[in-house]
């Protein structure tokens, strides 16, 4: 077997071994600002010192695009950081983030391009934030570079908010489930209902739903968990944003259960939420007299239930306990139309008011009309 593992090895060590340092040197001197960089990421790979020596004589040549982009990785790898520094303070503002991104791709399995973000962190000081530096660590998944945007985050909203929030997202993907716990406590101390909402948000960045790879599924969970736990403690804004949060994290029973939570200030007790139905009937008969029926009730549901939703469940409900068949009895043809609530009722009295305003106001005063209030729907 050891003797395998050795064949196996000699190609690559052979490919090392064989390459000429020199001549790479002296081919990349003489490249054309179009093939520097490919000459100088081959120089790079044969001979990091080399590398190094020609970096600031190479990288300023190089014209900007991916290759370029490689040849700064292979530059940083190499030893010559300020020299990929002095290039990319010569390129257009695109032409700089695309640098950006691509030092970013490289950063996670790289400990001297991590090492250069945290340096020019250091030095650039609010320069790194404001032209996005920060935004390449979004797969970076290194603590060194973690705690760069965890340090950020510590200064809090300030002014630039759509900053705060960009940097959150770069940091809960970053950071993965590591930033689980993080989240939660600023969900339960920041008092900010746009600012609640990002953070909730960031929950699922957090479990990197929507990346290639696709969502992480314990940090998933775990992310679940601690949205479900500060909950309570959001505003209006806030719940209905995790609903969602909990939806993309692939927890719908949670996000459904949510809705307790969302109308809590209007629970009848135990859990219980009263909505309202109206579901209107209008014919043309057979005779061409037009007809028009009104069902009125109350809803009774047990707290899992969003606007959104309540529509097919009171259909589901009302299609066993109702009779809609208007058009069918007199021989005409027609239709059904429902109206609902926006949310539930705090009481009767409310409902009532809800109700006796819509059928008054969809009242056709040339139809022949009848108003059916009926039993409570159970969904």
């Amino acid at each position: 077997m050891l003797h395998l593992l050795v064949a196996a090895a000699l190609p690559s060590l052979a490919s090392a071994q064989d390459c000429d340092a020199a001549a790479l040197a002296k081919e990349t001197a003489e490249a054309t600002p179009m093939s520097a960089a490919r000459a100088y990421v081959q120089l790079a790979a044969c001979d990091a010192g080399q590398a190094k020596a020609v970096a600031g004589a190479t990288l300023p040549r190089l014209l900007a695009g991916d290759e370029a982009n490689q040849a700064a990785v292979a530059a940083i790898k190499a030893g010559a950081p300020d020299a990929v520094v002095g290039w990319m303070d010569g390129l257009q503002s695109d032409e700089r983030t695309r640098a950006i991104r691509a030092l970013g791709e490289a950063c996670n399995e790289n400990a001297e391009v991590q090492a250069f973000f945290v340096e020019r962190a250091e030095k650039l000081g609010d320069k790194f934030w404001s032209d996005r530096w920060y935004r390449a660590l979004t797969s970076c998944r290194q603590p060194g570079v973690q705690s760069i945007l965890s340090a950020e985050l510590d200064k809090g909203l300030g002014a630039d908010r759509l900053r705060y929030f960009a940097v959150l997202e770069t940091y809960a993907r970053s950071a993965g489930a590591d930033s689980v716990t993080r989240l939660k406590t600023i969900a339960k101390d920041i008092d900010d209902p746009e600012a609640e909402v990002n953070v909730v948000a960031a929950f699922a960045d957090a479990a990197r739903v929507g990346t290639p790879d696709g969502a992480d599924a314990a940090t998933a969970a775990a992310a679940s968990a601690a949205i479900k736990e500060v909950a309570g403690d959001l505003t209006s804004k806030g719940v209905e944003q995790a609903r969602m949060t909990l939806l993309a994290l692939g927890d719908e029973q949670g996000s459904d259960d949510l809705a307790a939570v969302r109308y809590k200030a209007v629970d009848q007790g135990g859990g219980a939420f009263m909505w309202g139905a109206i579901a209107e009937e209008k014919a043309t008969c057979k005779n061409g007299k037009v007809s028009q029926r009104m069902h009125v009730a109350t809803v009774q549901e047990r707290g899992n239930t969003w606007p959104d939703q309540l529509q097919d469940k009171v259909e589901a409900a009302a299609s066993v306990n109702w009779e809609l068949n208007l058009a069918a009895k007199c021989k005409g043809t027609g239709e059904t139309t429902w109206h609902l609530p926006p949310a539930p009722f705090a009481n009767e009295a409310d409902f009532k008011s809800w109700a006796d305003k819509l059928v008054d106001d969809k009242k056709d005063d040339a139809a022949k009309f009848t108003r059916l209030d009926v039993e409570p729907l159970q969904i």
